[in-house]
């Protein structure tokens, strides 16, 4: 039985939308020695396209250690070519015709740009002996008399039909022996190549946390992708742009930081950029050090391109793009406008860029964006984005024309969590997660420095008495407006020690941090203190508290007046006063 990638039950197969590739998944499976491995649905982005050698994607590529590998296309029904106009078309049970694409060529063209796509990939640079046999077949697996199909550009024993199904093994042979013969002094992959094949193609991972310290009871649970992200990922193979939506814990930041190392690794000079300078600091850490991948914030980029710029020219950007729009905010025109300007002098460009909370991006950013990309329509360009999370009332068009893809499954959130976030979010349904976790609690008091006490009282035990890490304890101001009054009522409080307070600033070991609500945005945290609701300002801060209340993984204190407190949380939540 040939090793199947993706490994499909028969329920998994019944569901396929293509019933003759059902066919022959099956008989590749189990017709097949062991020593086989065939990849289903294989997608892929080259970093250089060329005439033979092209984005795409295979129905199936069979691979042996000693014979290389074979990319085979899957045509169900009947089949007709017509010379004159050459058009193929499928023919169903009821003698429509279909048009569709050129079997044969799409089987060559998956044939050189899987060998591409071999090449990009290091390891297989690193390779002695890169001259393997490929080569490409078809497969009419509801057809029984192939001989009208045949012709020069596809001799017979290339051409599968029902026949074969039943002998799937000798058929394999045999074109593997034709284009074995057809070419000299071909190496075969073997078991190391075989390996690299599977890291290209097929690469499996697990993506722990943004966060990675965890309460001491759940320190040996790992965060996996969700099915739904995994198709989410396979999909984007072939895809060179596209938006991806999901809502908060979804896992749209890790997604979007896996993509970026995937582009990087393949030779994709990449940048991964967001608005959010504490988020961009964060995942500038994540990845230091990945050759090919630079990690900014938007205004980050502006900055050192402008600078670049003026150095190079002597010109002052900056002062040219208020002088075109005076008046016009800093930030958000202003700056943007000098970093298209800058392009004109610098010419540093990526080949693909990855943004992170799209939401939060103007629609002024993203022509530099985009005149940052190499080929301005198809260098790859992924934008990860949360509806609901639109907290700096940004706007909401992409320049992606394709539908997004959906992630559905809130995967860092307990259920509890989940609930009272979700309370707060207006968009598609997103499904809960499995762990159920503790139950929101209040810490309720009528003016600020009652509550920074009760805040205090709280972080006392929980570091000293029942040892949580002070980096997994963040305090969230929902105010941004008086900000600096709540931070002051807790900053005067000494913590047991080695903690300290930080404010606003890089976590570290021994550091509770206390921040707003909007700069922490991306991040998350074991457990969060929320703080600073205004009853009165319940519409406004809606979008704040379904951000604030996400960002916890496993326990969330809503901290305000007991009427605060009630609008915040579910009606059957605990008091904890």
């Amino acid at each position: 039985m040939a090793l199947m990638i993706p490994d499909l039950s028969d329920l998994q197969l019944s569901k396929l939308d293509s019933s003759a590739e059902a066919k022959v998944y099956c008989a590749l499976r189990d017709k097949l020695p062991h020593d086989y491995v065939a990849f289903f649905q294989v997608g892929w982005i080259l970093r250089k396209e060329d005439d033979q050698a092209r984005d795409g994607e295979a129905d199936f590529i069979l691979c042996h250690p000693e014979n290389g590998f074979l990319c085979i296309e899957v045509k169900g029904g009947g089949v007709g070519f017509d010379a004159i106009s050459g058009e193929w078309f499928s023919i169903d049970r009821k003698n429509h015709k279909h048009l569709i694409k050129d079997p044969i060529n799409q089987a060559l063209r998956a044939k050189y740009s899987v060998l591409t796509k071999l090449k990009e990939n290091p390891k297989w640079q690193k390779r002695k002996q890169t001259r393997i046999t490929c080569g490409q077949a078809i497969f009419f697996p509801d057809i029984n008399d192939i001989h009208q199909i045949v012709r020069p550009d596809l001799p017979e024993c290339l051409i599968g039909n029902l026949k074969d199904i039943e002998s799937m093994e000798s058929w394999v042979k045999n074109v593997f022996d034709y284009w074995t013969k057809s070419e000299n002094n071909l190496y075969p992959m073997g078991l190391q190549g075989l390996e690299i094949f599977k890291d290209t193609f097929a690469h499996s991972f697990e993506v722990l946390p943004l966060i990675s310290s965890k309460l001491v009871e759940q320190e040996e649970i790992r965060l996996r992708l969700t099915n739904d992200q995994m198709y989410v990922l396979d999909m984007l193979r072939s895809q060179r742009r596209a938006a991806i939506s999901g809502g908060a814990g979804t896992g749209k930041t890790l997604l979007a930081v896996e993509k970026a190392k995937r582009l990087a690794a393949d030779g994709f000079k990449t940048l991964l950029t967001c608005y959010n300078r504490p988020l961009a600091d964060h995942l500038a850490r994540v990845c230091f050090n990945i050759e090919n991948l630079d990690v900014m914030s938007f205004h980050q980029l502006c900055y050192s391109r402008i600078e670049a710029a003026d150095k190079a020219s002597k010109r002052d950007l900056m002062k040219e793009s208020k002088l075109t729009y005076p008046g016009a905010d800093l930030f958000d025109v202003q700056y943007p406008v000098a970093l298209s300007y800058s392009l004109d002098i610098v010419d540093e460009e990526y080949d693909a860029i990855v943004c992170d909370e799209g939401q939060d991006f103007r629609e002024e950013y993203w022509l530099p964006i985009e005149m940052l990309l190499s080929n301005y329509e198809t260098s790859p360009l992924y934008i990860f984005y949360d509806d609901n999370q639109n907290i700096y009332s940004r706007a909401s068009s992409f320049p992606i024309k394709n539908e997004p893809f959906l992630l559905v499954k809130n995967c860092r959130n307990t259920y509890q969590i989940h609930c009272a976030a979700y309370n707060f979010y207006k968009g598609l349904p997103i499904s809960p997660p499995d762990n159920q976790g503790e139950e929101i609690k209040n810490i309720a008091a009528p003016n600020i420095e009652l509550q920074a006490k009760k805040i205090h009282s709280k972080l006392v035990d929980l570091i000293a008495r029942e040892k949580v890490a002070p980096e997994d304890i963040v305090i969230l101001v929902l105010d941004g407006y008086q900000k600096q009054e709540y931070y002051k009522a807790l900053l005067q409080r000494s913590l047991p020690r080695p903690a300290v307070w930080l404010q606003e600033g890089v976590r570290n070991t021994s550091s509770v941090l206390i921040d707003s609500v909007k700069r922490f945005k991306g991040l998350e945290a074991q457990i969060i203190f929320l703080w600073g609701l205004n009853p009165a300002e319940l519409k406004k801060q809606s979008e704040l508290l379904y951000v604030g209340l996400s960002r916890a993984k496993s326990v969330v204190y809503v901290v305000g007046s007991t009427e605060a407190c009630k609008l915040a949380c579910a009606p059957d939540m605990k008091d904890n006063e």
